[in-house]
């Protein structure tokens, strides 16, 4: 068999060789100092993760809200964004491994022998650089890994932007609960206030009682209004995270009841399952076949061009019109020799991309990582704390209800059963807080074991 006819299967053998190295596991670059264990330490989660099973309903209004910010949202508009950037680099990246066609024409006069306007004419070119070495295929899998990449980080800021309007939807109606509550205590402080201004008009009480019971009914008026300026900052968050103009608006809805079951899956789990993990893989294969390119690229390369004309005026026409053609084909070899270290370089840079990118995976792998081990403990440590205060808060209300009672027989004072009632009220707040803090905690759980929130 002549050369001529080994040259394309030796040139597709290469091709085949330099896309055949996989990149290494990144998992094992990046987690060398920390073994992941068979279950969670922070709390008992047995159980297949469900990344459908948040805990609690999502209703209609809230999906709507969902559905708004995932519309209007200006970050995730800038993912979208830059995932459509990242497509069309992997378009270009692909088209530069086919060969290019191009058509064009000319026309002109000279009296010069050897210029070129001389020449009339058409012309079909076309030119291929032959990937040897995977250069080229390297180059389109690195593209491809960043629209991967790019695509992943869409998907996990969408479910991101979710999570946001849920919590934010969240704080609005906690807010909301709390300013009735102050309202609530701060009317049973000014009750408070004119029994001890009538019991100083009696003689009594003294004026400093009156004085006491003002700061009192002061330190209420200043709860009340933090408790408003909370809600406010609260609507206008959310108003925000929908693309709406921030005016304070959004009105609180009620609240659901969370659900004590909690499958939590397996550690190992969570780095195939977070788009946010698979993005920083992505990124390291990126890096990764980006340094492959750029070690090929040190190699010689083979560009094969042709074409074919048809002339019309030339000094050496045969015939007429499209019965004169001419036609070319040439082929050229080049290894670089001397580049002032530019190609060294370029591997250098790729290589230190590469570990840049191991360590960003590490980051966010253990991130993620604390993020679930933080999220179970205070699901169980909230639980735990949520049933004490709800037992304290059962006992003041039944203590209230004694002292109404003591009250209609004259055992104690009006001033006393508004002080009961005043505990009640400050205990009820503690329990709503502590409801908010674990529905806003499952949230996060939900998002840091890579759940998906209803749209």
């Amino acid at each position: 068999m002549s050369k001529a006819r080994l040259l394309p299967p030796l040139a597709a053998s290469l091709w085949l060789i330099g896309c055949a190295v996989p990149p290494p596991d990144t998992r094992a670059l990046a987690l060398e100092n920390a073994q992941l264990p068979d279950s969670w330490r922070a709390g008992q989660a047995a159980g297949q993760f469900d990344a459908d099973l948040l805990g609690f309903p999502i209703d209609g209004e809230l999906r709507s809200l969902i559905a708004e910010a995932l519309r209007y949202n200006a970050d995730l508009r800038q993912s979208a964004a830059r995932m459509e950037q990242a497509q069309a680099a992997l378009k270009a990246a692909g088209g530069a491994i086919l060969p290019t066609v191009a058509i064009g024409g000319q026309a002109g006069t000279s009296t010069l022998p050897t210029s070129s306007m001389g020449t009339s004419g058409a012309g079909l070119v076309a030119a291929w650089e032959i990937d040897l070495w995977g250069r080229l295929a390297a180059e389109r899998s690195a593209a491809g890994a960043r629209w991967q990449a790019s695509a992943l980080d869409l998907a996990y800021a969408r479910e991101s932007i979710a999570a946001g309007v849920v919590r934010g939807w969240i704080a609005l109606g906690e807010s909301a609960r709390q300013v009735e509550i102050s309202q609530r205590m701060l009317s049973l402080s000014q009750q408070q206030l004119t029994l001890v201004e009538h019991a100083r008009s009696v003689g009594r009480d003294t004026d400093q009682d009156v004085a006491l019971q003002q700061a009192a009914v002061e330190a209420q008026r200043q709860q009340l209004q933090a408790g408003q300026q909370a809600q406010q900052q609260a609507r206008r968050a959310l108003e925000a995270l929908l693309g709406r103009y921030p005016a304070a608006q959004l009105a609180a809805a009620g609240w659901p009841s969370l659900s004590d079951t909690l499958p939590a899956g397996i550690p190992s789990e969570l780095l195939s399952r977070r788009p946010d993990l698979r993005a920083a893989r992505q990124r390291f294969e990126a890096a990764f076949y980006g340094a492959e390119a750029a070690k090929r690229a040190r190699l010689p390369s083979l560009k094969l061009s042709g074409g074919v004309a048809y002339l019309a005026d030339t000094a050496v026409l045969l015939k007429s019109g499209i019965d004169n053609p001419a036609w070319a084909a040439t082929g050229q070899l080049l290894a670089p020799i001397f580049t002032g270290g530019q190609l060294q370089a370029q591997v250098e840079a790729q290589d230190a991309r590469q570990r840049e990118t191991v360590a960003a995976y590490n980051r966010a792998a253990l991130n993620a990582l604390t993020e679930v081990e933080n999220g179970l403990a205070g699901e169980r440590l909230l639980r735990l704390r949520q049933q004490a205060q709800q037992t304290q808060t059962d006992a003041l209300a039944r203590s209230v209800a004694h002292a109404r009672r003591q009250k209609r027989i004259g055992k104690i004072s009006q001033y006393q059963l508004l002080q009961q009632e005043l505990n009640l009220a400050a205990a009820q707040a503690g329990l709503l807080r502590l409801r908010g803090q674990r529905l806003d905690n499952r949230v996060a759980l939900h998002l840091a074991l890579g759940g998906r929130f209803p749209t």
